[in-house]
C-alpha cells in the first residue's frame, strides 16, 4: 500500500440526497482540490490498486462479509460514512412509520455488525452525537468523527434578500419516509401540527401525507437541479417546516432541512426536544414536539414579528456548514 499518496477510492451509496451530500459532493471537491480519488458508480466496489475505500452504510451481512474478505485479502483501510441509524441499537431501530422497514432488517443489521463491523472498519464518520453512541458499540471512539451534513455554496442560490412573501404558505419538502399512507400513520407530524395545517396553505414536494390537503405538489426532482428547485418553490412560501417525532432515530438524523433552508432565505419551524438534530435553531422558531396547535399558533405569530431575526441567524448558522470551508477534514480523515 502506498503512504505517500495513497489510491483512493469513493463508493457512494446511492445518487440520491444521502449519497450526494455524504460522499459524492466531498469526493468531487476533493478532486477539484488535487487529491488523487476515484469516484466509482453508485455501490459499485472495484479494488484493483486502492489503498484506502470511502464508502457508506456498511450494514448488512453479505456487505461486511465481502470487504472482510477483500480486506483480509488486499489489506485496504475501509472508512465508512454513516448519517442514518439502520441497525437496532438499545432496541432503536427505524420507527413503525418510516417506510424503509419494508426493505432493512435492523436485528439482522445488529447481528452483522456484532460479527464483522470490528474487523471491517478502520474509521468511521457519522453526522451526529447520538449515531457515534450507536458505533461507539463497534469501534473505537477515538476513531469516529462527527461529519455534519454541509452543503457545497456553488449549488446554493444563497439567497440574503428579505422580501418575505406577504400571505402565509407552508412548505414541505420531507420524504415519505416520515409519515405511512398506506397504514394511516401520521409519523413525524404531531397531532398538534396536523390540527394547525388543516385550514393553512401548503405546498408539498412529491406525495403528501395523507392528512394534507396542499394547495400546490411539485415535483421530486433529480439531485442536479435539486437545489434550484428547492430555492425556487420555498422562495414562493414563508415558512418551511420540519416535524420530527421525538425517538431515537431522529436524533440520529442530521440538521440537513434547517441547512436547506438557511441556504434559501426562508424560516424553517423545527421540532424542539432533548436532542433534536435542530437543538441550534433559533429560539423563536423552535416547535415543541407535543406542541398544540394553538401553542404553534402563536409560535409562528412570534416568529413572523421576528423574521429577520431568525433569516440573520439562519445565515450566520450557515456560515460555518458550507462544505467548501471543510475539505481539509476530509483530506485529514483520508490520509
Amino acid at each position: 500500500m502506498s503512504t505517500l499518496n495513497p489510491q483512493i477510492l469513493a463508493v457512494p451509496g446511492d445518487n440520491f440526497a444521502c449519497g450526494v451530500y455524504r460522499i459524492i459532493n466531498p469526493t468531487v471537491l476533493l478532486q477539484q482540490a488535487g487529491v488523487d480519488i476515484t469516484l466509482a458508480p453508485a455501490s459499485k466496489f472495484r479494488f484493483t490498486n486502492y489503498d484506502i475505500l470511502f464508502t457508506q452504510r456498511i450494514v448488512s451481512e453479505s456487505s461486511l462479509k465481502s470487504l472482510k474478505n477483500v480486506k483480509d485479502r488486499t489489506g485496504i483501510k475501509i472508512i465508512v460514512d454513516f448519517d442514518d441509524l439502520t441497525w437496532t441499537y438499545n432496541g432503536n431501530g427505524l420507527p413503525e412509520y418510516n417506510i424503509v422497514r419494508t426493505k432493512v432488517n435492523t436485528d439482522a443489521n445488529k447481528l452483522a455488525m456484532d460479527t464483522y463491523a470490528k474487523d471491517v472498519i478502520d474509521y468511521a464518520t457519522c453526522t451526529t452525537e447520538s449515531i457515534k453512541e450507536a458505533l461507539s458499540v463497534y469501534i473505537d471512539p477515538n476513531k469516529i468523527k462527527i461529519m455534519p451534513n454541509r452543503l457545497p455554496v456553488n449549488e446554493w442560490l444563497f439567497d440574503t434578500a428579505t422580501t418575505i412573501p406577504a400571505e402565509d404558505i407552508f412548505f414541505y419538502a420531507g420524504s415519505a419516509t416520515h409519515y405511512d399512507n398506506t397504514n394511516k400513520l401520521p409519523g413525524d407530524f404531531s397531532n398538534g401540527w396536523i390540527k394547525y395545517l388543516q385550514n393553512k396553505k401548503v405546498v408539498t414536494m412529491g406525495e403528501p401525507p395523507y392528512f394534507l390537503k396542499p394547495v400546490a405538489k411539485v415535483p421530486v426532482c433529480p439531485m442536479q437541479v435539486y437545489a434550484r428547485n428547492f430555492h425556487n418553490y420555498a422562495r414562493s412560501c414563508k415558512f418551511i417546516i420540519a416535524p420530527l417525532a421525538e425517538n431515537f432515530f431522529n436524533k440520529c438524523k442530521s440538521n440537513l432541512k434547517y441547512l436547506e433552508s438557511c441556504a434559501v432565505g426562508r424560516v424553517c419551524l423545527v421540532t424542539d426536544f432533548p436532542g433534536s438534530p435542530y437543538s441550534d435553531a433559533h429560539e423563536y422558531q423552535k416547535v415543541p414536539v407535543n406542541a398544540t396547535a394553538q401553542t404553534i399558533e402563536f409560535i409562528v405569530e412570534r416568529a413572523k414579528k421576528h423574521y429577520g431575526e431568525i433569516l440573520k441567524y439562519q445565515y450566520d448558522y450557515i456560515k460555518n456548514y458550507w462544505l467548501n470551508n471543510h475539505i481539509n477534514e476530509y483530506k485529514d480523515i483520508l490520509k
